[in-house]
């Protein structure tokens, strides 16, 4: 390797090595604060706690953190399920179809990718209240798949554009039909986009929080960000049972990571196919 190469590749680890650092310093601030006491966050907010107090984790577990834990929990694994279903899908059909009203459809996903969630809020809270929902796991699951779907659908036509046409083929003169190509053959051989799709809705819905405030009001359905809302006060606010509420938000998506991390990144390296 020549010195110019070595000389780049030092330069590139060096920036991402203090890209990585400006990331994590939030994160481990937050960490940090959760640690300390109401007095010590506000005259030295920088430094790093004396002790390891957990006072801070109980008074933050004790506003009902397992039951916004639980509902977290049942409206990711939901939405994520119907968004990579149906996703997947109609992404599979759209990339397999050469008729031009399927790009047409594939185009108009595409636009409603491109729609912020912000924008359609009054009328989504309409259509919602008018359907009854309002107040019920259903008022947030519905919407957050259908501002997911689009996004996934686009991640899976790319995926599914370079799969091997060959292995499908096969299978058909086995006598596998459509439905059964696809669940027998293209989920199975599909794990990083699966993953990579899995990850990025469930980091969104995880950490949506405008939603979940506007169509749930019921203590016993609210989600983890709406639910660590409840540390501040009209004119106070508990600062480290705040922090302490967001650390363990972040354990349940920072152990999903882990866990797919080696699809997630054979996706992005477009290795999975």
């Amino acid at each position: 390797m020549s010195n110019r190469a070595t000389l780049l590749l030092g330069v590139s680890y060096g920036f991402m090595s203090l890209w990585s650092l400006f990331v994590m310093a939030p994160v481990a601030l937050m960490l940090a604060a959760a640690f300390k006491s109401k007095r010590a966050i506000f005259l030295d907010p920088l430094g790093f706690p004396d002790n390891l107090n957990f006072d801070a984790f109980q008074r933050a577990w004790d506003t009902g953190m397992n039951v916004f834990l639980l509902n977290s929990a049942i409206v990711t694994v939901a939405s994520v399920a119907v968004i990579v279903l149906c996703s997947g899908m109609a992404a599979y059909v759209l990339a397999r179809s050469p008729s031009r009203m399927m790009q047409l459809i594939y185009l108009l996903i595409v636009a409603g990718f491109a729609v912020p969630v912000q924008a359609v809020l009054v009328p989504l809270f309409q259509m919602i209240s008018a359907a009854g929902l309002l107040n019920s796991r259903l008022a947030i699951i519905l919407p957050y798949a259908a501002y997911g779907i689009p996004f996934t659908t686009i991640l899976f036509y790319a995926f599914f554009l370079d799969f091997p046409r060959e292995l499908e083929e096969a299978a058909r003169l086995d006598g596998c039909g459509k439905i059964s190509i696809f669940f027998r053959i293209i989920v199975p051989l599909s794990g990083p986009a699966i993953a990579s799709a899995a990850i990025f809705q469930t980091v969104f819905i995880w950490n949506e929080f405008v939603l979940a405030l506007l169509m749930l009001t019921s203590p016993s359905l609210k989600t983890l960000p709406v639910g660590i809302l409840q540390l501040q006060a009209e004119w106070t606010a508990d600062w480290p049972a705040i922090m302490a509420g967001l650390s363990i938000a972040v354990v349940p998506v920072l152990i999903i990571f882990v866990a797919a991390q080696k699809y997630f990144v054979r996706s992005l390296a477009g290795l999975g196919k």
